[in-house]
């Protein structure tokens, strides 16, 4: 059974030690690096970042990382308020059991729960050639927005109102 926990003290030194196979780490940065992300953007105060653990049977797996983002009203292209999954991984000695989609599942409940603010939609953005993480985000209903990216990665989109 897959759990969602957010990272904190007694466990972030342990999703530092997770990682993707050797020609997987093109497509997603480190866990390193993204929780130093989610440390900025907290500090900043006008991102939400939100830091999950995933767990399979009480044993930490993976890790994710959503961040709320509320429309600026200041910026036109930046007129909605969504949640943007910045990272999900599964250690390379993980993947292959669906623990993928399920912390998906269980991340995308937590989106549309939220406390702090509703969003329109959860956007991402994908390596072009990561074939095995646009088939999980296309299977959970995501679409391909038909925008590219600074590095070339598309960008897709769930609704979720």
């Amino acid at each position: 059974m897959i759990t969602l926990r957010e990272i904190s003290a007694d466990n972030f030194e342990e999703c530092l030690c997770l990682s993707v196979a050797e020609d997987q780490k093109k497509h997603v940065a480190s866990n390193a690096y993204s929780l130093a992300e989610a440390y900025v953007l907290r500090q900043e105060g006008r991102y939400v970042p939100l830091p999950y653990a995933i767990y399979a049977d009480g044993k930490m797996v993976g890790f994710a990382l959503a961040i709320f983002q509320p429309a600026d009203e200041q910026d036109p292209e930046d007129d909605e308020t969504v949640f943007y999954l910045a990272r999900m991984m599964i250690d390379h000695r993980y993947q292959g059991r669906g623990y993928g989609r399920q912390a998906m599942l269980q991340l995308l409940e937590i989106m549309k729960a939220f406390q702090d603010g509703s969003a329109e939609a959860v956007v991402l953005s994908c390596s072009q050639d990561n074939i095995a993480a646009r088939n999980l985000y296309t299977s959970l209903g995501f679409a391909d927005s038909g925008y590219l990216d600074e590095d070339g990665d598309a960008y897709y989109r769930l609704e979720l109102k």
